[in-house]
């Protein structure tokens, strides 16, 4: 039995030293899978009160929930330092007023009512996971050299295609802004959204882009194929940010009017998450773990 145990860690550490190898093969790129995520999109302000009240713990509501949902902040595009014209776009997808903030939509879905406490936003999340009919599979990666962020995105298994769109969203995880701005008393915002990009499948001259400090340097076209979409993106980043700081959501969704729109698929890609300098410091405290715990057993093997 002592010898078996002994064998077995020896596997392990085997297993554990050859990720550093394939870590270094995969620096700076990164990449993720699925489709099943549902888009949360929250209309948001410095200056609004109410929102103090619900922003802080939205961190708590999105990590809890894992791959389940995918939250991009919008903040309004008038005496806020984080708003840009993305808003208003996104925002005209659902209304052509104004809208209260703060206001939620879950895969297009307005969450009405004023500021929702945890059990409303859980609930509105299990009604817009049951309301996808089908999930389009979508696959990111994303790389990073020279200052540039490479995005490369694709659509399979699709239940639709006629009348839709790739929206992809790249957004800051965390953003503290001067105290001066903070009119509500919020210094720290999550998930802000910094740049967009969005083009139509059946009609890829329909495009809209916004990049603000995050210059776009080249909208791919998109490559057809028998079962796939693809599609990618170069976007220069700012000097002063890492891209550990950001995240990708993209979207297949519909073109329609304010009643005729639908959330086809969705996925979130956290940079930095699954790089190689994750997968290295993961390997090396598991090997020398595995390599410290043979000891004891062999000790207990000679007595």
């Amino acid at each position: 039995m002592a010898r078996m145990r002994d064998l077995l860690l020896v596997a392990v550490i085997s297993l554990s030293l050859t990720n550093p190898i394939e870590a270094q093969a995969t620096e700076n790129t990164w990449s993720s899978h699925g489709g099943y995520t549902v888009l949360a999109e929250q209309y948001t302000a410095v200056w609004c009160e109410v929102c103090a009240e619900v922003d802080p713990w939205m961190p708590e509501f999105t990590q809890s929930n894992g791959n389940r949902v995918a939250r991009v902040a919008l903040h309004d595009d008038f005496d806020d330092p984080l708003g840009s014209p993305i808003t208003e776009h996104r925002v005209s997808r659902y209304t052509n007023n104004s809208p209260t903030a703060p206001s939620f939509w879950f895969d297009g879905e307005i969450l009405s009512g004023g500021a929702p406490d945890r059990s409303t936003m859980h609930r509105q999340l299990l009604s817009a996971e049951g309301s996808r009919s089908d999930d389009t599979r979508i696959g990111i990666e994303a790389s990073f050299d020279s200052g540039n962020l490479h995005i490369d995105t694709s659509l399979s298994e699709w239940s639709s295609l006629e009348q839709t769109q790739i929206s992809i969203f790249i957004i800051e995880d965390s953003v503290v802004i001067d105290e001066a701005e903070a009119i509500n008393g919020v210094y720290r915002h999550h998930d802000v959204v910094r740049a967009y990009h969005e083009v139509s499948i059946s009609n890829e001259d329909n495009k809209w882009s916004y990049g603000g400090d995050f210059s776009l340097l080249s909208e791919g076209n998109l490559s057809f194929s028998s079962n796939e979409i693809t599609s990618s993106i170069v976007v220069s980043i700012p000097s002063d940010m890492e891209p550990s700081e950001l995240s990708i959501v993209v979207v297949h969704e519909t073109i329609g009017g304010l009643d005729d729109h639908s959330t086809l698929g969705a996925l979130k890609l956290d940079i930095g998450e699954e790089s190689g300098y994750s997968l290295i410091s993961l390997s090396l405290p598991l090997a020398v773990m595995a390599f410290l715990s043979i000891l004891p057993f062999k000790a207990r093997s000679r007595r």
